[in-house]
């Protein structure tokens, strides 16, 4: 039998922090869920590497310990792709270090589009290794999200020159993608392009059915997303305080996610006086803890501008929890067309908060969304697909 060994390329932040039980490796607290993701994926190869930028430190902090099965090949260390100095720097070592996992393994998996995730594609194609991309959002319009400023937009067109030249890649190379927008960008439904949903919620963790909750008293609402501005997130605090003004008393928000924006949205929340309406728990990474706030709640809502497929419906969906999300990118599909969830317009506090006061006064509604959620997500489990994943990329085709 043919040993399969796989690397995986990722531009997450490591860490390498040294013990007096030796080394340990670990990826920052955001980036768990992909880790735990490709783990799963990695159960069904004999051996699996990861590659990414790794800092020495003296304390863990946050960041979380790789797991058991995955080994991590640090790369050259530089803060983010917008240190353009650092990144030049770091290039030509990272390149010898591509080359020389390269060695190890007979598949390589490339998270991108990004610069070096391009070379490393140009250099699998030399070693004669077998190269699968994986593509989770529109890049150009994320990382034009992220520009620290506006002199940063002559990036652009660079920008657009990886993404196409990716896109190119991928009429070649088996490709993953997340959600159906990504997939048309890539050439929609062909036999080398997978739709994939890195989902983390266990078999175990299914819920048997619509939760038994009390509606007449507060109703809980919970938001899990970064705190950054392309996440909107005072748009769910305009809201907050829309439905305080109509029904006093009546509506808390949890919202799980930290981020740049933890302040303003504090402040926010003083100017329409719902601060005590208002939950800030910071980053809370998957897990039992999660999984109970999700539980807790009587609506989850999420009211982004742009999405990919955000994991956190399926972890909603598998907790019996209602939803209330914006209508973008692929989130209509991995709702079923509205049926497992309430869509609403983009930058509508309007639409947001009458679909939160729909489901709040309308049990069979509820009922109709959290029974067909449930429907969905068990195709949707990490067992389930981490095995298509991997069956994809073991195959012949």
């Amino acid at each position: 039998m043919l040993v399969q060994r796989l690397a995986v390329y990722s531009d997450s932040p490591f860490r390498l922090v040294e013990r007096p039980d030796g080394q340990v490796a670990a990826i920052h607290v955001s980036d768990v869920p992909t880790l735990l993701f490709v783990s799963e994926v990695g159960k069904h190869f004999d051996s699996v590497l990861v590659l990414g930028r790794a800092e020495h430190a003296g304390t863990i902090g946050d960041f979380v310990p790789l797991q058991p099965n995955v080994r991590l090949v640090s790369l050259p260390y530089y803060p983010a792709l917008s240190a353009l100095g650092r990144v030049a720097v770091a290039t030509p070592r990272t390149i010898a270090r591509f080359w020389g996992a390269l060695a190890e393994v007979n598949q390589v998996w490339v998270d991108g589009p990004h610069p070096l995730g391009l070379i490393l594609v140009l250099l699998a194609v030399l070693r004669r290794r077998e190269v699968v991309l994986i593509v989770r959002q529109d890049t150009v319009a994320y990382f034009k999200a992220r520009l620290p400023s506006a002199r940063w937009s002559v990036l652009l067109p660079a920008l657009r020159a990886m993404n196409g030249s990716f896109r190119f890649f991928a009429r070649r190379f088996k490709t993953l993608v997340v959600g159906e927008a990504i997939a048309a960008q890539y050439g929609g439904t062909r036999p080398r392009l997978l739709m994939m949903t890195d989902s983390l919620v266990r078999e175990r963790d299914l819920a048997p059915g619509p939760k038994d909750q009390m509606w007449e008293g507060q109703v809980g609402l919970l938001a899990v997303a970064r705190l950054e501005p392309d996440k909107d997130p005072l748009l769910l605090i305009d809201a907050l305080g829309r439905l305080e003004r109509e029904e006093p008393g009546r509506y808390r928000l949890v919202c799980a996610g930290g981020g740049p924006m933890m302040e303003a949205v504090r402040e926010r929340a003083k100017e329409l006086g719902v601060a005590d309406r208002l939950e800030l728990r910071g980053w809370v990474p998957f897990g039992p803890e999660l999984l109970d706030l999700y539980r807790e709640a009587h609506i989850f809502v999420r009211a982004t501008p742009q999405e990919g497929v955000p994991r956190v419906l399926y972890e909603a969906m598998a907790c019996a929890t209602p939803i209330v999300v914006s209508d973008v990118g692929g989130v209509r599909a991995a709702l079923d067309d509205g049926r497992a969830g309430l869509l609403v317009p983009p930058s509508d506090v309007d639409a947001l908060v009458e679909a939160v006061q729909r489901i709040t006064r309308d049990p069979e509604l509820r009922n109709r969304l959290v029974s067909r959620g449930l429907e969905l997500v068990q195709h949707f489990t990490l067992e389930a697909q981490a095995a298509r994943v991997a069956s994809f990329l073991t195959s012949d085709s």
